[in-house]
């Protein structure tokens, strides 16, 4: 968080918003500055938001990869929440893996495998983790460059791997 605040994307069927929460506890949507508060309302995921004093009570679930499953009022809508830095990142892998086509995943550095973190057969996204590798004592997390099906992981758990070592091997999915 930073002087102003956290910034985050937040997609809603279709429709993508800016939402700013500031170290006061205010919330900006869309540039426009609203009094907000979210409290749990209960076991199970219920949550009520005050926004401009409106109550609004949910039901929230995380699916991972910053989707929330959303239950209010006998209707389900999937969310994706991303901080605005994890947006950018997502969306310049996506450019430069459409320009590059799928490559295999490549060891930066030496190092040693400390978690598989996708399957054989997984379809993946880009950004989607694929494998965590440690090196100079810190995790590194290596990520799916395009959308793709994972066609071979080519290192285990406590592997240790040299720099430009192929680690997986992908294959494309046909588009929906």
């Amino acid at each position: 968080m930073n002087a102003q605040g956290a910034r985050y994307l937040v997609e809603i069927e279709g429709a993508q918003h800016e939402v700013v929460i500031g170290m006061d506890g205010s919330a900006g949507i869309g540039g426009r500055r609203r009094a907000a508060s979210l409290v749990e309302a209960g076991r199970g995921g219920g949550w009520s938001l005050l926004l401009d004093g409106v109550s609004v009570r949910f039901v929230a679930r995380y699916a991972g990869r910053g989707r929330w499953a959303i239950e209010m009022d006998d209707r389900a809508v999937e969310i994706q929440v991303l901080e605005a830095r994890e947006a950018e990142i997502r969306k310049r892998v996506a450019r430069v893996a459409g320009r590059a086509g799928i490559a295999p995943l490549k060891a930066p550095m030496p190092g040693l495998v400390v978690r598989v973190e996708a399957r054989e057969g997984d379809v993946v996204e880009p950004g989607t983790a694929i494998l965590i590798v440690e090196a100079m004592k810190m995790e590194n997390e290596l990520r799916a460059t395009a959308a793709a099906r994972v066609a071979r992981i080519l290192v285990s758990e406590g592997d240790a791997v040299e720099k430009a070592q192929v680690l997986a091997e992908f294959e494309e999915v046909e588009a929906p």
